[in-house]
């Protein structure tokens, strides 16, 4: 099957506020809904008429760093909610070290969506947290808490004291990053995408984080299944069609993780005001539902807006949330 990826390469350190809000502590993954709200806030910037269907769909951002015997690039991909001892041949005896496993390489990855790992796995493929057969560092994406200084603007805001604060800052080595993938017409996500990248994602863009070029390689192949009664998400997903979730949740091997996504908004007079929260299924999320080659499924325009408070304006626009997501086929 052939898509589209994006490849991030960051030119500075990176920080994604996690449910809390926490600066203390930055998400590992950028979730597909952050980067569709990212890339329609840049829509807003060029035309007052903002729609949230970007006309394709996107995966979340997943790490990629090289092959340090080649040099070629290495993708890596959320690890499906199954057991991967059940994949296990004779001979492997460190299970702990197996479950730290987060992210497959693509190769280990396109053979579990085909139910069967050919391969042993061992010692020397299990790299910290990745499981792959290229040679990697497996500190390619490391962070740093470092201290900052809240200074007041007026003896009156906050009382005219000075707060330290800690904020973690993620970092990608040479020849690492993030990567997403896209299905469908790519032309309006071309656009975006290009400004995007000196607007930034995440917080504190304003002193350098989140900045980053880009590289887009048009034809991205990815072996799988021709069909199969199970299908895996690569993104965040959300629907309001009660009896497709009831349907596909009801399988035997279904396995799904909910996350909440709210946060703060952003936008020009509307910072400090709390968006309304959505629940969504994460990432890697496992449902019974027949799918052939790439499928999208989802709610597109989800609208956070904030109801009207007392002693807060109510934002003049829609606060999108999109909840549509790539689906592949997995044997299991």
């Amino acid at each position: 099957m052939s898509l589209t990826a994006y490849k991030l390469h960051f030119l500075g350190p990176i920080h994604i506020s996690d449910a809390r809000s926490d600066y203390g502590r930055s998400e590992r993954v950028v979730h597909s809904d952050t980067l569709y709200a990212a890339l329609l806030a840049v829509q807003g910037m060029l035309s007052d008429n903002v729609h949230p269907d970007l006309g394709c769909s996107i995966s979340s951002l997943f790490p990629f760093t090289v092959d340090e015997d080649s040099g070629s690039p290495v993708f890596f991909f959320p690890k499906p909610l199954i057991q991967l001892q059940d994949f296990l041949k004779e001979g492997y005896d460190d299970i702990k070290k197996l479950k730290r496993v987060e992210w497959l390489g693509q190769k280990y990855f396109e053979e579990i969506l085909e139910g069967d790992l050919k391969s042993v796995i061992n010692s020397e493929t299990v790299q910290g947290s990745y499981l792959c057969k290229e040679k990697i560092d497996k500190d390619f994406v490391h962070s740093q808490v470092v201290p900052r200084v809240a200074v007041p603007r007026s003896a009156d805001e906050n009382d005219g004291e000075t707060n330290i604060f800690y904020i973690e800052r993620t970092y990608f080595k040479e020849g690492s990053g993030l990567y997403f993938l896209a299905y469908g017409d790519t032309n309006l996500l071309d656009k975006l995408l290009s400004i995007l990248q000196y607007e930034g994602i995440g917080t504190d863009r304003n002193v350098g984080f989140g900045h980053f070029s880009y590289e887009k390689v048009e034809d991205f192949q990815l072996i799988i299944p021709e069909q199969s009664d199970y299908c895996v998400s690569l993104s965040l997903f959300n629907s309001d069609n009660k009896e497709l979730i009831q349907k596909i949740t009801s399988g035997e091997k279904s396995a799904w993780e909910i996350v909440k996504r709210g946060g703060w908004m952003a936008s020009q007079g509307n910072i400090g005001i709390r968006k309304k929260s959505v629940y969504m299924f994460s990432e890697g999320s496992i449902f019974l539902n027949q799918i052939q080659g790439v499928e999208q499924e989802g709610k597109v325009d989800i609208d956070l807006k904030p109801d009207e408070a007392e002693g807060f304006v109510q934002p003049g626009h829609s606060v999108w949330r999109n909840g549509r997501a790539l689906f592949l086929p997995i044997k299991i």
